[in-house]
């Protein structure tokens, strides 16, 4: 039998076998292949939190803050700010970190230190949990205030928007656009402040 032939015995049994089981089978199976993606990227949407560190918002005791928009918690966990992003303290240089202080830096730590530390704070967390390097992504929270926004506010970090983490977005866009028409932090003077 030449290809031709098997092609067209293929194409007729499939043919009957529509016929005899109608419809009904290739909408079961496009049934089930549209609610198993709808189910993968719901499960993706959702944020995912491990029990340990964030237990349905109970707050978590500040360990140490690490610089402007970064603390660890007594459990262990580094926790990356959402929506901000502050001037660096340290960079890498050949797989080690070195002093490398930033303009504002200081500043922005300071600030961040005197928000949370010795603080419970209470996460909430977005569509993306970790970033690269498997810190929890979160906003902060100090009974009912922003660390984020206040650190805005100030005008020490600027805003940095990763999506699809965007739910406070539109808030960080009006505290940025507010500290920099009040010359506050980074803002200070004209053509000063973090290009990166």
């Amino acid at each position: 039998m030449d290809q031709k032939t098997g092609g067209l015995q293929e194409k007729a049994g499939l043919r009957r076998l529509l016929r005899s089981w109608g419809w009904s089978v290739p909408l079961v199976l496009l049934g089930a292949v549209l609610f198993l993606s709808g189910a993968f990227s719901e499960s993706k949407a959702q944020p995912r939190a491990d029990a340990q560190t964030v237990e349905h918002g109970k707050p978590v005791a500040v360990k140490r803050v690490i610089d402007g928009d970064t603390i660890e918690l007594v459990n262990g966990e580094t926790v990356r700010y959402l929506g901000i992003d502050a001037p660096e303290m340290r960079r890498k240089v050949n797989g080690r970190w070195v002093e490398s202080v930033e303009p504002f830096a200081p500043e922005a730590y300071e600030l961040n230190r005197r928000l949370v530390e010795g603080q419970r704070v209470r996460l909430e967390l977005d569509r993306e949990v970790r970033d690269r390097y498997h810190r929890l992504l979160a906003y902060v929270f100090v009974n009912d205030r922003l660390v984020n926004a206040e650190l805005i506010s100030s005008g020490y970090v600027v805003v940095r928007l990763h999506p699809p983490n965007l739910r406070y977005a539109d808030l960080f866009m009006k505290l940025q656009t507010e500290a920099l028409a009040r010359h506050r932090g980074l803002w200070a003077s004209e053509g000063q402040g973090l290009t990166r």
